[in-house]
């Protein structure tokens, strides 16, 4: 679906009128059966059952015979386990399709960026909840990138630092496994200012231009967090395509 780029001007007598948000499309209620597993998982989950580790595990009570909700997950295979459970696939399914019977955040970027089993969406007033987000990290870093999924649609929001000229900022709240929480409005951070790890709900922030197209993000919507534009770390967006028997 088109949408009408909205300029500076429009966004200031928006604000002015006393609407603080852009509505949202009616297609951005429309969800993925990964994100409600997802959200399925994290509402029930208890700290001492959630970890951000390797040797990648999920349960949810009541389902395959599990007694109680439980994640092992890092950023990438939290993805990965989510359309295993939600769709039936095995590690062979992702070994056919992407070439790892554990896809890295790199290599979702890539499928994303390729069209491979995802559309891309460029602008992200086109995303809705569902949709994934990778970062893809400069090679030499410890991480190859991070992969979240959308719980909304990205709102565009007022301003607020850091300050990069002639874009506009985009609230972009997420479900993810994570080491780093999303600031402190993470449902991972605890009433004493503790982050726990693993997965749960954050807000990031995306960057576009004047014409939609993402030029940055930063981690979350904290005033002190770092601003990177893509060309230090790349930003996509991609709607998973399922074939008509995985629907």
């Amino acid at each position: 679906m088109a949408s009408i780029r909205r300029f500076p001007l429009g966004i200031a007598c928006l604000v002015l009128s006393g609407l603080s948000w852009l509505a949202p499309r009616p297609a951005a209620a429309r969800d993925a059966d990964h994100l409600r597993w997802a959200e399925s998982l994290v509402d029930n989950l208890d700290p001492e059952n959630n970890e951000y580790s390797t040797s990648s595990f999920m349960s949810w009570a009541g389902v395959a015979g599990a007694r109680r909700y439980a994640n092992r997950t890092q950023c990438a295979t939290f993805l990965t386990e989510l359309l295993k459970r939600s769709y039936g696939w095995t590690e062979s399914s992702f070994n056919d399709w992407l070439g790892s019977r554990s896809p890295t955040a790199a290599t979702y970027y890539d499928a994303i960026v390729e069209e491979n089993g995802f559309e891309r969406i460029h602008d992200p007033q086109d995303a809705r909840a569902g949709d994934v987000i990778v970062l893809r990290y400069p090679a030499g870093e410890s991480s190859t990138g991070h992969v979240a999924i959308l719980r909304r649609a990205p709102r565009v929001r007022l301003p607020v630092n850091p300050f990069v000229l002639g874009t506009f900022q985009y609230e972009v709240s997420v479900v993810d496994s994570t080491s780093t929480h999303h600031g402190p409005s993470d449902s991972r951070m605890s009433s004493g200012g503790r982050g726990d790890t693993g997965a749960g709900y954050g807000v990031m922030r995306v960057y576009t231009n004047l014409w939609g197209s993402i030029v940055g993000h930063t981690w979350s919507t904290a005033t002190t967090t770092t601003y990177y534009p893509t060309t230090q770390r790349q930003v996509v967006i991609g709607r998973l395509v399922l074939a008509d028997d995985d629907r």
